[in-house]
């Protein structure tokens, strides 16, 4: 039976949807606002609502499809012109590669007055969970997926409980560039003072250029890096040694880590600071209180390491991959600091911080990890555990298709985004 005009069908699956995106370079917030394209031949319009805030955008639609409403809060304050931009409705209409749906977008100026902005400078804000300071003398890790304690109390050398002060002393580690910097002044150190001959400096070991200067993992102390925490083995319990098959051997695999009790992967042994590192992914945390277990997303540690590199070795384009997969994401960060907000059923209708993306998927794997002689690519290279791997493949795919159809791509590249960690959020 054909469908009556009086009751036309609709997409029900998702009949309306609203994604909004923070540019603070140019102060402007850019609103799209998705419709089943079938709506566009009835001539249905949406009605566009600024709120009396001016932080937040209501959309509707007229009858018979008044039950069809959204609401998303703004990235930002807009200013009061943004009502009139609004209020023009279609003449926002943008055509889009997906022909089930019809889009308006809708670019609205920041009000002078918010001063909520991220700072001109992504990297100046702490983008690293779980430093030091954020860990107590009590705090004990468990593996993410059992809840296997893996880091319990500190003990002694010999492995005997510690009868000292009971407690973890945190320590962040420098940089990832400071190895690099001892190495250099290692061999480009000042002169010993007159008199030494051509022994060692006695001021090297202060100064921080002396050969024995190097991190180790002690007991009783962890060091916390972006990504890893640096442990003493004898710290340790709850974990398996796991020696790489021949074939990860040849491919320089570390020893691995795993969890007694569920088999996770939770670190590799670190053979040069004399230690384990166990994988910020693979941990929970009771902190204060050890009935509250605290993670964080897998995506958030991996974009910390991202801006870490893009900090350190000012560089925006990796090449992301595992040992286990002969498939590598090529990854350009094309923005590390953005706000976005979306009405869709994962998110919530709060601003997200996050970093834009353009990602690809490459199978010839040896033609991106080794080009050629003279080739213009410039690529860091980041290799992750093979799950830390597919979480981020998976959340780059689910942001790309949250995007609004005509965001999706830009030339030969897909647009996704990483979620950002926010310190007191």
């Amino acid at each position: 039976m054909p469908t009556s005009p009086e009751s036309p069908k609709t997409d029900v699956d998702t009949p309306l949807y609203l994604h909004a995106e923070l540019l603070p370079n140019i102060r402007h917030i850019t609103l799209y606002i998705s419709l089943p394209a079938n709506l566009g031949t009835q001539n249905v319009q949406p009605l566009i609502t600024l709120s009396e805030s001016r932080q937040a955008v209501s959309v509707s639609l007229p009858k018979p499809f008044d039950h069809v409403t959204d609401t998303i809060k703004l990235p930002a304050l807009v200013n009061e012109a943004s009502r009139r931009i609004l209020a023009t409705g279609r003449q926002g209409a943008a055509t889009t590669a997906d022909s089930r749906r019809r889009e308006f977008s809708f670019r609205m100026q920041i009000d002078e007055s918010d001063n909520s902005l991220p700072s001109k400078d992504p990297l100046i804000d702490d983008f690293v969970p779980w430093t030091a300071a954020d860990m107590s003398p009590s705090t004990k890790l468990r593996c993410r997926g059992c809840e296997n304690v893996v880091l319990d109390m500190p003990r002694c050398a010999d492995g005997s409980e510690n009868t000292g002060p009971a407690g973890w002393t945190w320590k962040d580690l420098p940089s990832g560039n400071w190895a690099e910097m001892m190495d250099f002044w290692h061999c480009h150190k000042p002169d010993p003072p007159e008199g030494h001959g051509h022994g060692e400096d006695p001021n090297a070991q202060t100064k921080g250029y002396g050969a024995a200067n190097q991190v180790v993992a002690t007991a009783g102390t962890v060091l916390v890096d972006v990504a890893t925490f640096l442990v003493s083995e004898v710290d340790c319990r709850g974990l398996e040694k796991v020696q790489p098959s021949p074939e990860e051997s040849a491919q320089k695999k570390e020893i691995s880590l795993n969890c007694a009790k569920c088999n996770a992967t939770i670190g590799i042994e670190d053979a040069v600071a004399q230690g384990w590192r166990l994988f910020k992914t693979s941990l929970s945390a009771s902190i204060h209180d050890p009935t509250t277990l605290e993670t964080h997303p897998i995506e958030t540690i991996v974009a910390a390491q991202l801006l870490e590199l893009i900090e350190r070795e000012s560089a925006r384009r990796f090449v992301i991959h595992c040992v286990t997969n002969g498939v590598v994401i090529k990854l350009w960060v094309f923005n590390p600091d953005f706000r976005y907000s979306s009405s869709s059923a994962e998110y919530t209708v709060s601003s997200q911080r996050a970093m834009k993306v353009l990602f690809q998927e490459v199978v010839d794997v040896d033609s991106i990890l080794n080009p050629d002689r003279g080739s213009s690519l410039s690529l860091e290279e980041v290799r992750l555990p093979e799950y830390v791997y597919e979480a981020v493949e998976r959340d780059l795919k689910a942001r790309n298709e949250m995007l609004p159809a005509s965001a999706r791509e830009f030339r030969e590249w897909r647009v996704g985004a990483l979620h950002r960690f926010e310190r007191g959020v």
